[in-house]
């Protein structure tokens, strides 16, 4: 072995080691956390040990000092914020995107293809159309004619063949587009409720200020939260939440309609985007969901144990002039505080911008 590989062994022994090193302390942080060995879990403690990124690092340690230990739910929301998988979606979409490119090469050479047979069957056809006049005996007519069927036999093989080409070129693009276009609506959705995520609700925001602004029409913004949502988690366990999270999100989603939209703004918060929707009309459709979670009767499926009574607060701002997105979020966020101030399972209203319901 020369001194060079020597060298490039050692290196690798010593990487292999410190991955090894790593993966032992990640297994440990688990153990102790008492947190289920995840992909997602093992990746996050992984990159805690590793010191991968430093910025989930701090908060982790802050975590750590002021709590003592981290539950399912707060590893979960540091993954979802620190080890988002937006990178792994951009990469997805860009090997689609190489795909599609690689793919169209082929149609373009398949056209290129047919396009020279073409050319050679015409110089074929010219040339029979020159030697038929001068041809005088029923032998030299008959070959003429021959070569033409070989010619035509050829040709049509060819079509035969660029034409399988085509289709099936053709039938990868679709796949290919299918793939972008989900790739695309699964980067703009919440993982566990399905609802627009926060980058979705942040694009869609400025969207619907803007048009609203355009069009002269009402915009409300409305936040949401699940009262005491931790203690159900500690209480119960995160799937219970889990679920709790997704009741919610399918009440949401089943009495929103039209251009409303609905994203998950980040752990028990919620948004919904109203646009061509006034405080009183919003104020209908929140105290609807408020008492459909209200009235939910929701079970641990596993036990067939009751929950008990879930419930949520609101918080209510109305588009203004001067008004930009985050003023609006600022606003309906003061409200939301209010409302879980003022006993939680309440409505409350910006009443500076628009008449109480």
């Amino acid at each position: 072995m020369t001194q060079e590989n020597q060298k490039q062994g050692s290196k690798v022994s010593k990487e292999y080691k410190k991955a090894a090193d790593f993966a032992e302390k990640a297994f440990a942080h688990i153990e102790e956390h008492q947190t289920p060995a995840y992909p997602s879990t093992y990746a996050f403690w992984y990159s805690y040990v590793s010191r991968s990124n430093e910025d989930m690092v701090r908060k982790v340690d802050e975590t750590l000092e002021k709590t003592g230990s981290l539950s399912v739910y707060d590893i979960n929301q540091l993954h979802d914020k620190f080890l988002s998988t937006e990178e792994a979606e951009k990469r997805r979409s860009e090997q689609i995107g190489n795909d599609f490119e690689k793919e169209m090469v082929s149609v373009m050479r398949l056209v290129q293809q047919s396009m020279s047979s073409t050319d050679s069957y015409c110089s074929s056809l010219d040339a029979a159309q020159e030697q038929l006049p001068e041809a005088v005996s029923p032998d030299k007519i008959s070959e003429i004619i021959s070569s033409l069927i070989e010619q035509n036999r050829e040709m049509k093989e060819m079509t035969e063949t660029l034409n399988d080409g085509l289709q099936k070129s053709q039938n990868q693009i679709h796949e290919l587009n299918a793939q972008l276009a989900k790739a695309r609506d699964e980067s703009m959705r919440d993982g566990l409720t399905k609802l627009a995520n926060r980058r979705n609700f942040d694009m869609s925001l400025a969207r619907e200020i803007k048009a609203a602004r355009e069009n002269g029409t009402d915009l409300t913004l409305v936040l949401a939260d699940i009262d005491h949502f931790k203690k159900v988690n500690d209480t119960y366990g995160h799937q219970v939440g889990d679920g709790i999270l997704q009741t919610f999100a399918s009440l949401i989603s089943n009495n929103v309609k039209g251009r409303d939209i609905a994203a998950r703004y980040g752990g028990e918060e919620f948004a919904l985007i109203l646009p061509q929707t006034n405080m009183q009309a919003a104020f209908h459709l929140i105290e609807r969901i408020r008492k459909d979670l209200e009235a939910s009767k929701l079970v641990i499926k596993s036990t067939g144990k009751c929950i008990g009574k879930v419930t949520s607060s609101f918080g209510m701002s109305m588009l203004q002039d001067g008004y930009e997105a985050e003023t609006l979020i600022q606003r309906a966020d003061a409200k939301l505080y209010d409302a879980k101030n003022n006993g939680r399972n309440r409505i409350e209203m910006d009443t500076g911008n628009a008449e109480a319901a």
